[in-house]
C-alpha cells in the first residue's frame, strides 16, 4: 500500500472511483460522469495542492489505483483539517483504508504539525465510522440536515482527533509519495 501523487494517467480509474454511486452516496459530491469532469476533478486536486488547502493522494494496492486518502480544509492558523477516503468496492475489507489513513494522520501531525483532524461523516455510513473510531477518533456532535439530499435532508457525524491522542497510535513509518 502506498500513497501517491494523482497523474492525468489517472483519470479512468478516478472517473471510475468517484462515478460510483456506492463509492459517492455518502459524500458531498457530485459522480464523475465523463473524462471532462475526472479533468475538472483532477485539476482541483492541483490546484488545492499549490495552494496549500487540499492534499489528495491516489491510494495504490497491488501496483493499481484503487481509492484516495484526502486532507481537505487545511487551516494553517488554527491547524486543524478534515479527512476524507473514497476506496473502489472489490477493494473493501482488507485493511487497505486503515493502512492508508494512519499515514496521512502520521502526515498530517508530524510534518504538518496540525493539532487537530476532522472527520464529517452521514450516519448511514457504518463503515467509515468504524473505521474513524478504530484511529481513535471521538464523535462529537450531530449536525442535524446538514446536507440537501434529493428526497430531503441528510445529518452528519462529526469526528475529531487531537494531536496528544494520536500519540499512542502506532504509526506507520511511510508517508505520501511526490510533489
Amino acid at each position: 500500500m502506498q500513497l501517491r501523487w494523482l497523474e492525468p494517467a489517472d483519470l479512468p480509474v478516478l472517473q471510475r472511483l468517484f462515478g460510483d454511486d456506492e463509492v459517492v452516496r455518502f459524500m458531498a459530491l457530485s459522480r464523475l460522469e465523463t473524462r471532462a469532469q475526472a479533468e475538472v476533478f483532477l485539476e482541483s486536486i492541483v490546484e488545492g495542492f499549490l495552494e496549500g488547502s487540499l492534499y489528495q493522494w491516489g491510494l495504490e494496492a497491488g501496483g493499481q489505483l484503487v481509492g484516495t486518502c484526502t486532507l481537505a480544509g487545511i487551516d494553517r492558523d488554527n491547524r486543524h483539517a478534515e479527512i476524507g477516503f473514497a476506496l473502489e468496492r472489490a477493494h473493501r475489507g482488507r485493511g487497505l483504508m486503515a493502512r492508508a489513513t494512519r499515514t496521512l494522520l502520521g502526515f498530517s501531525f508530524r510534518f504538518l504539525a496540525l493539532h487537530r483532524i476532522e472527520a464529517d461523516v452521514d450516519p448511514r455510513n457504518t463503515a467509515s465510522i468504524r473505521l474513524l473510531e478504530k484511529l481513535g477518533f471521538a464523535r462529537e456532535g450531530l449536525l442535524r440536515e446538514r446536507y440537501r439530499e434529493q428526497d430531503g435532508y441528510q445529518d452528519a457525524l462529526i469526528y475529531g482527533l487531537l494531536a496528544r491522542e494520536w500519540q499512542g497510535i502506532p504509526a506507520t513509518d511511510s508517508q505520501p509519495v511526490g510533489r
